[in-house]
């Protein structure tokens, strides 16, 4: 299965790479420098050796990786359009593990070829830093062939889209059909698609419980506010943000019972007693994957994440306190990271940080010394099969090390974010059993028994 994107370049584009590359000089004085330079920096980071492993995956269509650059300028400069849109930078994402560097590469030159190829300079990069291999195609915005500029529009992404569906199917890759909702991130369509929680899921829960405690649509809001929620209201639509989430959300991309209409007949509905859908639906159980595990005899890290799991499996099935469930919202979100680091400890027989960072140490050498060795074998044209293993390899080690420094990381966020949900489920139990102690009434006055 891949998922595809594709947007505009427009001058400096640092919030899309993680670094800038020196500005290099050029003649075209009708191309801004910040223009140029955004050009620069997006072919480079699609190209980055080490992204790419020493360039192995890096491919171009009308025209190389090394004179990219200098032709699409070119024929910028040749039809005189040097302004606005530099370039369009579009990602070609696979689902981990369903394929290989060589055959996503392929996937994604072929992929160029019939989008883009009969008119536009392409450069085809796979990544292969991220658990799921991608494709970075840098796309120029002026065609060589008859000079008129790429349009981004909605047909023409979902060519590529269809294209891209295609493809898979040709080497039979999974494909998302029909998917309910518009612009879903793959992670997102994953998480929903095996019961695990994503940020629209807690607004929708969030958003299903303050109806029905609302009276009135003015108080839904104000509650809503209460609860950290921002709220943006353009006119035309209205957006929230919640404390957990980066991004606004438009109430009408949650669902056709989550609009201000919608909502505001829901309130009215469970005024009078009716609900309108039905909220309570049955909740994955998340503690059943853990049945195989005897808690008694984990320690260190591996308790400290088991019984964190466990806490979330309550909190999804409503039977931890509301102050509890509301305290790690934000955590829910994070179930399936937080389960693959149980699995990574557990395997690992790790308990303490001393034992993390020896694997880590280890992973690290390797791949010095892995890496090492395939610098030596990159002028042998015999040698491709061992350099596929050692990327394999590599690969693999990389994604170890990012784990164990995932691991030290959250597991400090863990420790204390455990530890407080236990001091609010206490005082909730204590606040509970004080109200459900029967009083007896005396002569005198009423005592508590």
């Amino acid at each position: 299965m891949a998922t595809t994107k594709i947007w505009d370049i427009k001058g400096r584009v640092d919030t899309l790479i993680n670094y800038a590359a020196n500005p290099e000089k050029t003649e075209g004085k009708r191309y801004s420098e910040k223009q140029i330079q955004a050009l620069h920096d997006v072919m480079d980071y699609a190209s980055d050796d080490y992204k790419t492993e020493r360039s192995l995956f890096v491919s171009g269509v009308n025209t190389t990786p090394d004179t990219a650059k200098y032709k699409m300028h070119q024929t910028k400069l040749r039809y005189g359009k040097t302004d606005g849109i530099v370039a369009f930078h579009a990602i070609q994402s696979f689902k981990p593990g369903e394929t290989t560097p060589d055959i996503a590469h392929e996937i994604g030159i072929k992929l160029a070829k019939e989008m883009w190829g009969d008119r536009f300079e392409v450069v085809i990069a796979t990544h292969l830093n991220k658990e799921h291999l991608h494709n970075h195609f840098v796309i120029n915005s002026v065609s060589f062939a008859d000079g008129k500029k790429y349009y981004d529009n909605t047909a023409n992404y979902n060519k590529m889209k269809q294209i891209s569906d295609r493809l898979c199917e040709e080497y039979n890759l999974s494909v998302i059909r029909n998917p309910k909702s518009k612009g879903k991130h793959y992670a997102e369509w994953y998480a929903e698609k095996n019961g695990y929680p994503t940020i629209r899921g807690q607004i929708r829960d969030e958003i299903d419980g303050i109806i029905e405690g609302s009276y009135t649509t003015q108080s839904f809001w104000s509650e809503l506010k209460r609860r950290g929620y921002e709220v943006k209201n353009t006119g035309k639509y209205i957006a929230v943000k919640a404390t957990f989430a980066q991004k606004y959300v438009r109430l009408d991309n949650l669902g056709k019972y989550y609009t201000p209409d919608a909502i505001n007949e829901r309130i009215i509905a469970a005024r009078n007693g009716i609900k309108l859908i039905e909220i309570n639906k049955p909740k994955p159980d998340y503690n059943a994957w853990l049945e195989k595990y005897e808690p008694i005899k984990l320690k260190g890290f591996k308790a400290l994440y088991y019984h964190y799991l466990y806490l979330f499996g309550k909190i999804r099935k409503r039977e931890s306190p509301q102050r509890v469930c509301f305290y790690l919202r934000e955590e829910l979100i994070k179930f399936e990271r937080y389960q693959k680091q149980f699995h990574f400890l557990y395997d690992n027989d790790i308990e303490t940080s001393s034992q993390l960072l020896e694997i880590k140490q280890a992973a690290e050498n390797r791949i010095s010394n892995l890496t090492l060795e395939r610098s030596r074998l990159y002028h042998k044209p015999e040698a491709k099969g061992e350099i596929a293993d050692i990327n394999t390899e590599l690969k693999e080690l990389r994604a170890k090390v990012r784990m164990c420094n995932n691991i030290l990381i959250d597991s400090e966020r863990i420790n204390e974010k455990y530890n407080e949900a236990q001091r609010l489920e206490q005082e909730a139990e204590l606040e509970r059993s004080k109200k459900n102690k029967p009083k007896i009434k005396t002569k005198d006055q009423e005592i508590t028994r």
